[in-house]
């Protein structure tokens, strides 16, 4: 019984250095002509070629040539010391006004209304309520670059009562843009933050924040709110 040849039709032209259209009517004289070569002198004359029994494989790339691709796609990405030498996760101290965050900061509260699902005069679940768990995983791993947050316990006392927009949200660090225009670098572990929206008010532990925002969306969190009051 007759078998089906597959045929890579880029690799078995590229094998006969031939540059032509991948279309079965010519691929058929290169294939009898390396067909022939194989077969010892005395069967060549057996050997018919039924095109029904040949599928070209076209469009598709070998294991090497992927691997390649991936690399130079890899080599043109910038590593994380190229991000710090060229100062790209790096904010101006002094250059960056209040005023100019406000924007960012209403951009993010249609954003947690939208996340959380919450409409005006909403409050916070309490614990016992049903809808607390499902709260307190969703509020962690919200986007906090724009949120009003202050801190409001540390092991560094001099971080207590610090209070700002944040503009950057980096693994380890919260930067916060303050009423009096400077940003300050928050750690992240060693602060209990206060948040507000609207007339809800609650406290993250920042130890529990200890990821980059991307990896925070979609990691398993566990409960980590409790109510607070601002002063």
């Amino acid at each position: 019984m007759p078998s089906r040849i597959f045929i890579h039709s880029t690799s078995f032209f590229h094998i006969l250095n031939l540059k032509v259209n991948f279309t079965m009517d010519n691929s058929m004289a290169p294939l009898q002509e390396l067909l022939t070569d194989m077969v010892v002198p005395t069967h060549r004359s057996e050997i018919k070629i039924n095109p029904e029994h040949i599928t070209m494989l076209q469009g598709t790339k070998s294991k090497k040539q992927l691997s390649r691709k991936r690399a130079a796609n890899k080599s043109s990405t910038l590593t994380r010391r190229e991000y710090a030498r060229l100062g790209l996760h790096t904010l101006p101290t002094r250059q960056m006004l209040y005023e100019e965050a406000l924007p960012l900061h209403k951009l993010w509260k249609g954003y947690m209304r939208e996340h959380l699902g919450l409409r005006e005069g909403d409050t916070v679940p309490a614990v016992h309520e049903p809808t607390y768990d499902a709260f307190s995983r969703l509020l962690v791993k919200t986007d906090l670059h724009g949120a009003k947050i202050r801190v409001v316990e540390s092991k560094c006392p001099t971080l207590v009562g610090l209070s700002g927009i944040v503009v950057l949200d980096t693994k380890n660090m919260l930067k916060i843009l303050g009423k009096d225009n400077r940003i300050r670098s928050i750690p992240k572990s060693e602060c209990v933050f206060g948040m507000r929206l609207w007339n809800m008010e609650f406290t993250i532990f920042g130890k529990h924040l200890a990821l980059r925002p991307a990896e925070r969306s979609v990691k398993k969190i566990k409960n980590f709110i409790e109510p607070f009051e601002l002063e």
